[in-house]
């Protein structure tokens, strides 16, 4: 199984769930950046409600996500400075940053890298085996999004498409059927698993980086958490689908 998605920075547990889930992770690099998209930046909790983190990059029109370089004006010790005001008393929070610090020190100079970086680390951490796979070496058809798509199914040997419910609007089924991919949609949201957070007074805040749920689970609780709740719901699907 394969899930195609544009490298985030410092994801949300959707895209975690994928990196357990599934047998490769194609990070989409090679289209177009998006400014105000999650490329580059991402959310998380405080005592005053949500608060986003950011990489700033240079601006280009029209630049591929992987022609964007970081911005000078980055600071990473500004942004692990504000992780730690988020997150300095949670259980976790160096187990959390001895996988998250070192990328985001090391001085890469493109976004993609860092991303591409920060993921195989999370990977890592989840003990999860998927293979990262970035397009942009792909050799992939410059044009026809559905066509690109089962290109990189083909290239990798996967024949199952774990496909975000957001791409139900542009994504046809029917040439990837054709081609002889299984497209089965993860509907996430609905699902979202609740967990312990910190701020309680805030209440249960969804959809925000994964440094939330690893500095209040710890990254062996946040592999359970991912694969008990992906486990749940494809057996759900079988039960649909099969």
């Amino acid at each position: 199984m394969i899930y195609i998605e544009q490298p985030a920075f410092l994801p949300w547990l959707a895209f975690c769930e994928a990196l357990v889930a599934c047998d490769v992770v194609a990070l989409y690099d090679d289209v177009q950046f998006e400014d105000g998209g999650w490329q580059n930046r991402n959310r998380i909790k405080t005592k005053t409600g949500t608060q986003w983190i950011t990489v700033p990059v240079v601006k280009k029109h029209g630049q591929l996500i992987r022609e964007a370089r970081i911005a000078d004006a980055f600071a990473p010790e500004t942004l692990l400075r504000t992780l730690r005001m988020a997150y300095g008393r949670t259980a976790f929070f160096d187990e959390t940053m001895d996988v998250l610090a070192p990328p985001l020190n090391a001085g890469h100079l493109f976004l993609a890298d860092l991303n591409a970086e920060i993921l195989h680390r999370i990977r890592d951490a989840l003990g999860a085996r998927c293979d990262l796979r970035s397009t942009s070496g792909m050799a992939l058809p410059p044009t026809g999004r559905i066509e690109r798509i089962a290109t990189v199914c083909e290239r990798t040997g996967q024949f199952v498409l774990w496909a975000g419910s957001g791409t139900r609007g542009y994504l046809d089924t029917a040439p990837l059927t054709r081609a002889g991919i299984t497209v089965l949609w993860n509907e996430y949201a609905p699902r979202h698993p609740v967990y312990p957070q910190t701020w309680a007074f805030r209440g249960f805040m969804p959809a925000l980086s994964v440094v939330d749920a690893a500095c209040n689970l710890g990254w062996a609780g946040l592999r359970t958490l991912l694969l008990d709740e992906f486990t749940t719901y494809r057996s759900q699907l079988n039960g649909v689908t099969g």
